[in-house]
C-alpha cells in the first residue's frame, strides 16, 4: 500500500545508531565543470565564483527548514536516538519497500549536522542508500568537513557502508592556497579504521586555483585520488593554459595535512638543467635535501646546492654545498632560535665552512639573553660566489648580550665580533660590561646618578698597507726565510661616573683608564722636546699607552630662564688634551702626569624666533634660531717635559699651556611653514612644513690665540653642518670641513679649511611636490593621502635589494628569493651621494698608500685579474680605518678619494607591469660597480620575473622565469650565473 502526503515538513524518523555522513572535503561554493572556450571572445569571462560561501563566517544555509511543532520537538528531543528530518513540497512513503521519495525545490535532508539538498530524494531504509538528483546537489558536514561536496547530476550514498558515488561532482581544498577540484565521475568512502578519513576517487577531472568561471589554467588528470585533510594525488597530468597543453607531468600532488610534516624539499633547477641550450651553460641545482618535523618545538633540515663542475675556469671551478638548519622554538619557557651550518667545497680545493646561531631567551622579566653569531671559515669564498651586490659589501657581524637587574642597577655583558668579505681582518669588542643605576635620591637635596662601564676592542690580522709587511729571518737550515707579519691592536677603556646633585648644583664626577696596544712593527720620527729641529727616526716593535684620568665640574643653578637661560660653571680641566696621567713606549712605560687648571664658565642658549606673513598656500612663516653661546677662562698653565716627551712632542711652539680665553658657539636653525586649511573646526590641527633645518657644530674662537700666533685664533680643528627639509621628501645633506693644516696644538698650523666629506640623500616619487603638480595638469588623479611622501624607507618589495640577506651567512634560508610587484602604484627613486677625501699631508714625514694598486701588483703580468683584483679591492668596507697612536711621529696612511652615488628606483608601466633598477657608479672610477634590475609581470595566477644583477665582485647572473602564484616552485625558469672571481 502506497501513502501519498503533500506536507510541508514531515514526520521524524528515529534511529537507535548515531550516524556518521562520510564527506571529509572542505566547504566551497558551486562550480560548473569546465565547459569548452569560446574561440569567439576575445578574453575570457572574469567573473569570481561565489566567495561567501568560502567564508566561515558568512555561512549560508542550505535549506530553509520550516518551523517544528510541539509534536515534532517532542519526538527529536528523546534520549538515546538521533533524529533525521527530511522536508520537500512533495513526500512519498512506501511502507512495504520501506523507501521514502522527496520532491520539490528544495529537498533536504538533516541528521546531526549533515545536511543533504537536491530537486528529489529517495531514501531507502532496508538498504540504507540515499539517491539525490538535481541539477545541483549539496552535501555537507560541518563536523568532519569545510567545504561542499557538489554533484551536477545524480549522488548515491550508503548510509551504513559510508560511501558514495557522484556524477559531475566539484569542490575545493584549502592547503594555505584554495584548489578547485572536478570530475565527471567519482566516489567517496569513509575509512573509520584511520579516524573516519573521507577517501575521494575521481576520473577524469580537473584541479585549478584560478577562481575565473573559465578558468585560465587547469590540470587535467585521468585519475585523482584525496584522503581528506591528508593528501592530494593526481596522475597522469596535464598542464593547459587556457585551452593549450604546454605540460606533462607524471603525477602531482599537495599536502593537506595541517601542521608541520617531515617530508622531501622541493628541488630547485630550470629547465635549462634538463635541456640544455647552449654548450656552455653550467648546470646548477638546490634545495636537494629532506625537512624533519623532530617535535612540536622544534624542527630541522638538511639540503644540498650543486654546481657542475664540467668546463671549469680558475674562478669557477664548480662546487657542492651542504646547508643543515635546525629551528626551536618553546613559548612557554620563552625561548626561541636557530642554528645553521654551511660547508663550502670548490672544485679546486678550496672550502669554507659558514655557522650561525640565533638564541633568544627571557630567565624572567628583568633577564634576557639574546645572540646573533655568524662565523665563516674563509671569507674569500664567501664574497666571490656570491651574485647579491649587498653581499659582497655586507660584513659578517656577530653579537651578544646578557641583560639584567640587581635591585635598582640596571647590568649589561656583551661582546660583537665582525669579519670582513675577502679580508682576513677580524673586528671584535668583548667584553662589554655596564651598570647603569637610575637617580637615588639620599636625601631631599642630594641626588646621585652612578654608573659603570667596560670595554676592549681589538683588531686581529689587520691587513691595511703598512711599512713591513714581513719578517725576515733564518730558517733550521740556516738559509733566509721570510713570514707575513701578523698585525693586531687592543684598545681597552673603563670609566666610573658619580655625579651629585646638591639641591640646585651639580657636581660632575669622572673617573676614566683606557690603554692601547698595537703590536706591529712601526717607524716613528722621534723629536727632541727642547729643539724641534732635532729628529731620528726609530722602529719600535710595538707601540703602547695608558692614560688614566679624573674629571670633575660644578655647574651652578641657571637664572633668566625664560629668556637667555644663563648657566654658570667651574671645572678643573687638563692643560692638555690628553689624560691626567700617562704612560707610553716613549717614556720608556713609566707614567709621567700633567697639570689640571680651573675653568670658569658661562653659558647662554636662548630661542629667537619671528613670524612672517605667508602667501599662496602658506598662511605664516616662523623663522627660529637656537645658538648655544660659551665662555670659558683659564689662567696660564705648565705642562712636563716628561709629559710631551711621552707624547712624541716638542716645547717649541707648544700653545696647549696659553690662558684660554674663548668663546665657543653651536647653532640651531629652523625655518617652518604653517598652511592654509579649510577645516574650521575648534579641534583642526594646521598643517607644518619644515622649510629648512640646519645645525652646526661648536666653533670656537681663542682671542689669547689669536693675540699669541698673530694668525687666527680659531681652537676648533674640524666643524659640520647637516640640513634637512620637507621640499624634497626624505632629503637629508651633511658637510665636514678641516679647518687646520697640521697640530691645532702646535703654532706652525696653519688656517687652511679644507672639505673632507659631503653627502645627500632624497627620496621622489610620483606623488611628490612638483610631480603630483604636473600629474594633475595632464590630468592623472593623484591621492590626497599623504601627497609629499608615499614611502621613504625601502620595503620588503624593493627587487635584488632582500634577495640575500648578509645574516646568517650559514642555512638555506633567503636562497633565490621571488620579487613582488611594489606596493605603490607609480614611480619611485632614492638617490644616495658621497663623497670623502684626506687633506694631505704635509713635512717630510713617513706617508704610506693605502691605494688597491698596490695590493694587487702581484697580479699585473694578467691584466684582466689585476683589473678584477683592483676592482675587489676598491669594495673594500673597511678601507680607509688606519691605526692610530697616542704618539705623534707615526706613518700617516694615505687613502684615495671616494665619490659614489647609489639609486633606487621603481616604477609602474601598468598596474601588473612594474620595474626596477638599482645602481652604484663611482665618480673616482668612472665606471658603474654593480646593477640590479627587475622587471615584473603580475598575471592573474602566474608570476613572470626578469632579473639581472651585476655585483662588484665581477658576477653577474641573468634570470627569466614564470611561476605559478599557488604553488611558486612550479615554474619555467632560466637561470644563468657567471663567475668571474680572482684566486686568493
Amino acid at each position: 500500500m502506497t501513502r501519498r502526503l503533500s506536507l510541508a515538513i514531515a514526520v521524524s524518523f528515529a534511529f537507535v545508531a548515531p550516524h556518521d555522513v562520510p564527506a571529509q572535503i572542505k566547504r566551497v561554493t558551486p562550480s560548473l565543470p569546465t565547459p569548452r572556450r569560446d574561440t569567439v571572445r576575445a578574453r575570457p569571462d572574469t567573473a569570481r565564483r561565489d566567495s561567501t560561501a568560502a567564508d566561515s563566517a558568512k555561512t549560508t544555509d542550505l535549506i530553509k527548514w520550516n518551523p517544528t511543532d510541539s509534536v515534532m520537538e517532542a519526538l527529536m528531543k528523546r534520549p538515546g536516538y538521533s533524529a533525521t528530518k527530511y522536508q520537500g513540497d512533495e513526500v512519498v512513503f512506501n511502507a512495504r519497500t520501506r523507501t521514502l521519495e522527496l520532491k520539490g525545490k528544495k529537498a533536504g535532508i538533516t541528521r546531526d549536522q549533515t545536511v543533504l539538498v537536491g530537486d528529489s530524494i529517495i531514501y531507502n531504509d532496508s538498504t540504507k542508500i540515499m539517491i539525490a538528483r538535481g541539477d545541483t546537489v549539496i552535501l555537507r558536514d560541518p563536523q568532519r568537513q569545510a567545504a561542499d561536496v557538489i554533484a551536477r547530476g545524480q549522488m548515491a550514498y550508503n548510509v551504513e557502508l559510508h560511501r558514495g558515488v557522484v556524477t559531475n561532482i566539484s569542490t575545493s581544498v584549502v592547503t594555505g592556497q584554495t584548489w578547485f577540484v572536478s570530475g565527471k565521475q567519482a566516489a567517496f568512502v569513509s575509512d573509520s579504521t584511520r579516524g573516519n578519513e573521507t577517501i575521494f576517487y575521481a576520473r577524469n577531472g580537473t584541479i585549478t586555483s584560478c577562481d575565473d568561471s573559465i578558468p585560465d589554467y587547469h590540470f587535467q588528470a585521468k585519475e585523482i585520488k584525496m584522503i581528506s585533510k591528508n593528501i592530494m594525488v593526481a596522475r597522469p597530468a596535464v598542464l593547459y593554459i587556457g585551452e593549450v597543453p604546454v605540460m606533462w607531468l607524471p603525477f602531482i600532488f599537495q599536502d593537506m595535512r595541517s601542521g608541520r610534516r617531515s617530508g622531501v624539499l622541493t628541488p630547485r633547477f630550470g629547465v635549462s638543467e634538463l635541456f640544455r641550450n647552449s654548450p656552455t651553460y653550467r648546470r646548477h641545482a638546490e634545495n636537494i635535501g629532506y625537512y624533519f618535523a623532530l617535535s612540536d618545538y622544534m624542527d630541522a633540515q638538511f639540503a644540498f646546492d650543486w654546481r657542475s663542475g664540467a668546463r671549469a675556469t680558475d674562478g669557477d671551478p664548480g662546487w657542492i654545498r651542504y646547508n643543515g638548519d635546525l629551528q626551536y622554538r618553546w613559548l612557554d619557557r620563552f625561548v626561541s632560535g636557530s642554528l645553521r651550518a654551511s660547508h663550502h667545497a670548490l672544485r679546486d680545493g678550496a672550502t669554507n665552512t659558514a655557522l650561525s646561531w640565533s638564541h633568544s631567551q627571557a630567565f624572567s622579566q628583568s633577564t634576557q639573553f639574546t645572540a646573533n653569531i655568524n662565523y665563516v671559515t674563509n671569507t674569500f669564498i664567501q664574497r666571490t660566489t656570491t651574485f647579491n651586490p649587498q653581499q659582497v659589501l655586507a660584513t659578517i657581524s656577530s653579537t651578544a648580550n646578557y641583560q639584567t637587574k640587581i635591585g635598582p642597577a640596571a647590568i649589561s655583558l656583551g661582546g660583537t665580533r665582525t669579519q670582513y668579505p675577502g679580508r682576513n681582518e677580524v673586528a671584535q669588542s668583548f667584553p662589554n660590561f655596564g651598570i647603569q643605576v637610575p637617580t637615588l635620591s639620599l636625601a631631599r637635596w642630594l641626588d646621585w646618578t652612578p654608573g659603570f662601564s667596560f670595554q676592549t676592542d681589538q683588531r686581529l690580522n689587520v691587513d691595511q698597507a703598512g711599512e713591513f709587511t714581513y719578517r725576515f729571518f733564518t730558517n733550521a737550515n740556516g738559509a733566509p726565510d721570510s713570514a707575513r707579519l701578523k698585525r693586531n691592536t687592543r684598545n681597552t677603556s673603563s670609566s666610573f661616573q658619580t655625579p651629585l646633585k646638591i639641591g640646585g648644583f651639580n657636581w660632575s664626577n669622572s673617573f676614566i683608564m683606557s690603554d692601547q696596544e698595537i703590536n706591529a712593527p712601526a717607524t716613528i720620527v722621534v723629536v727632541d722636546v727642547n729643539d724641534s729641529s732635532r729628529r731620528s727616526s726609530r722602529v719600535f716593535a710595538r707601540t703602547f699607552s695608558t692614560e688614566l684620568d679624573w674629571q670633575t665640574g660644578i655647574t651652578l643653578p641657571s637664572f633668566l630662564q625664560s629668556s637667555l637661560k644663563i648657566t654658570p660653571s667651574v671645572s678643573f680641566q687638563n692643560v692638555d688634551g690628553h689624560a691626567f696621567w700617562i704612560r707610553t713606549e716613549q717614556s720608556g712605560g713609566r707614567f709621567v702626569h700633567q697639570t689640571k687648571r680651573a675653568v670658569v664658565g658661562l653659558s647662554s642658549s636662548p630661542t629667537l624666533f619671528a613670524l612672517f606673513p605667508g602667501f599662496g598656500a602658506v598662511s605664516r612663516f616662523r623663522h627660529s634660531i637656537t645658538p648655544v653661546l660659551s665662555y670659558n677662562y683659564a689662567p696660564t698653565a705648565d705642562i712636563s717635559t716628561e709629559f710631551l716627551r711621552a707624547l712624541n712632542k716638542t716645547k717649541q711652539g707648544y700653545l696647549g699651556a696659553l690662558a684660554q680665553n674663548r668663546l665657543t658657539l653651536s647653532l640651531s636653525h629652523v625655518l617652518e611653514a604653517k598652511m592654509k586649511t579649510t577645516d574650521t573646526s575648534s579641534t583642526a590641527e594646521p598643517k607644518k612644513m619644515r622649510i629648512l633645518s640646519m645645525n652646526l657644530s661648536p666653533l670656537s674662537y681663542d682671542f689669547e690665540r689669536a693675540r699669541k700666533t698673530h694668525r687666527s685664533g680659531f681652537v676648533t680643528d674640524f666643524i659640520s653642518s647637516d640640513f634637512t627639509s620637507d621640499l624634497l621628501p626624505g632629503f637629508a645633506g651633511n658637510v665636514r670641513y678641516s679647518l687646520y693644516q697640521g697640530d691645532i696644538l702646535s703654532d706652525t698650523a696653519r688656517f687652511r679649511p679644507f672639505r673632507e666629506t659631503i653627502g645627500a640623500s632624497f627620496t621622489v616619487n610620483g606623488q611628490s611636490g612638483i610631480f603630483g603638480a604636473l600629474s594633475r595638469v595632464f590630468g592623472r588623479a593623484v591621492p590626497a593621502k599623504n601627497p609629499q611622501i608615499e614611502r621613504v624607507e625601502p620595503s620588503a618589495d624593493d627587487a635584488l635589494a632582500n634577495r640575500v640577506l648578509s645574516t646568517p651567512v650559514a642555512g638555506a634560508s633567503a636562497r633565490n628569493r621571488q620579487f613582488n610587484v611594489p606596493e605603490t602604484q607609480s614611480w619611485e627613486a632614492t638617490l644616495q651621494y658621497s663623497s670623502s677625501r684626506q687633506r694631505p699631508p704635509t713635512g717630510n714625514g713617513i706617508v704610506i698608500d693605502e691605494d688597491p694598486t698596490s695590493k694587487c701588483l702581484i697580479y699585473q703580468a694578467n691584466p684582466i685579474v689585476y683589473q678584477q683584483c683592483i676592482q675587489s679591492e676598491a669594495a673594500n668596507s673597511n678601507s680607509g680605518i688606519g691605526i692610530t697612536r697616542t704618539t705623534a711621529g707615526g706613518p700617516f696612511i694615505r687613502t684615495p678619494p671616494r665619490d659614489n652615488l647609489q639609486s633606487q628606483m621603481t616604477f609602474h608601466f601598468t598596474p601588473n607591469w612594474s620595474g626596477s633598477w638599482g645602481t652604484n657608479y663611482d665618480f673616482q672610477a668612472k665606471k658603474f660597480g654593480s646593477h640590479q634590475v627587475s622587471l615584473q609581470r603580475k598575471l592573474h595566477d602566474w608570476n613572470a620575473i626578469f632579473a639581472f644583477t651585476q655585483a662588484q665582485n665581477g658576477n653577474f647572473a641573468f634570470n627569466f622565469f614564470i611561476a605559478l602564484t599557488a604553488e611558486p616552485d612550479l615554474k619555467f625558469n632560466y637561470d644563468k650565473q657567471t663567475y668571474r672571481p680572482i684566486t686568493p
